[in-house]
């Protein structure tokens, strides 16, 4: 600062990071500044007011107040048009049900004289020695009525939110994706001995592609900041809530959790290439011929 500025000098170890015309010019800024919790004083005269901040808070000042004019500058304006709806999702969760249940009872009593439910269980010594197929078919059989009739509800419905913004081939290609890798991760993490069945990998797996394709498409589109995390806030909650269980070991969380973080990954992906808009109806119902065929790959080759 010269001597003509009509605030005087700075005081030792502070820096100006505002100016404004009047103290009510610069409230909301003082607000923002606040609400980060950087301490900050506020010099008020007949030139205008001023805020001063240490100099070791300076750069988190100035980062907060360029953020803060940016989400300002918004204000006002209409909002964005929401996503397009790309698939109602309905006739992909009907099939997904239809798979789950035709091979429901044949998981359980085997069919064409071949036991089903031993050479498609998710079992972690044989994903390790090189069945990689059982994190594919495991997602298809489930312990019980109470299993399946869980993971049909859930699956379908995140099934279709997913289908509705990511389009229903590219939704169901990525739920078998995060269930597959899922399933493979797990194998891996936990002990030779370990068996797992059911679709609730892939469906944590759409879970987490759903927050974080969301997020990411929030950030590209310089949402507020609220509007950006709440999808993830959203999704923590949804899978504490279904994840977790009851604490009764029925419930296999670290199936959830790597399911939950592999879809969470490809959730990023999908939206920073805009594959549902670069897919086109064509190439969402090559995805979902694509998901059926890898499925039927992976029984072919449990059962040959």
């Amino acid at each position: 600062m010269n001597a003509a500025d009509p605030f005087g000098p700075l005081p030792p170890g502070h820096v100006e990071v505002l100016r404004g015309r009047s103290r009510r010019a610069i409230r909301d800024s003082v607000l923002a500044l606040q609400a980060r919790g950087i301490q900050h004083s506020v010099q008020v005269n007949g030139a205008g007011a001023r805020v001063l901040v240490m100099v070791h808070d300076a750069a988190a000042a100035s980062a907060e107040l360029v953020d803060f004019a940016a989400e300002a500058a918004t204000w006002g304006q209409p909002p964005p048009p929401p996503p397009p709806i790309r698939s109602k999702g309905v006739i992909a969760a009907l099939l997904f049900g239809l798979l789950c249940a035709v091979l429901f009872p044949i998981g359980q009593q085997g069919a064409f004289g071949l036991n089903w439910w031993d050479q498609g269980l998710m079992s972690a010594a044989e994903v390790r020695g090189g069945e990689l197929w059982r994190t594919i078919t495991a997602l298809t059989l489930h312990v019980d009525a109470q299993h399946l009739v869980g993971n049909l509800v859930f699956g379908s419905l995140f099934g279709v939110l997913a289908a509705h913004s990511l389009g229903a081939g590219l939704a169901w290609f990525c739920t078998l994706a995060a269930g597959t890798i899922g399933n493979l991760t797990e194998s891996f993490l936990t002990s030779p001995s370990h068996t797992a069945v059911g679709a609730s990998t892939a469906i944590f797996g759409t879970l987490g592609v759903m927050v974080t394709s969301e997020w990411t498409r929030r950030g590209q589109a310089r949402a507020p900041w609220v509007r950006r995390v709440a999808p993830l806030f959203g999704g923590a909650v949804l899978f504490g809530w279904l994840g977790v269980g009851d604490g009764s070991g029925r419930v296999d969380v670290l199936a959830h959790a790597t399911g939950f973080m592999a879809g969470a990954l490809i959730g990023i992906a999908v939206s920073r290439l805009d594959l549902a808009e670069r897919l086109g109806s064509r190439g969402q119902a090559g995805l979902a011929a694509t998901t059926l065929a890898i499925i039927a790959v992976a029984w072919f080759a449990a059962l040959r």
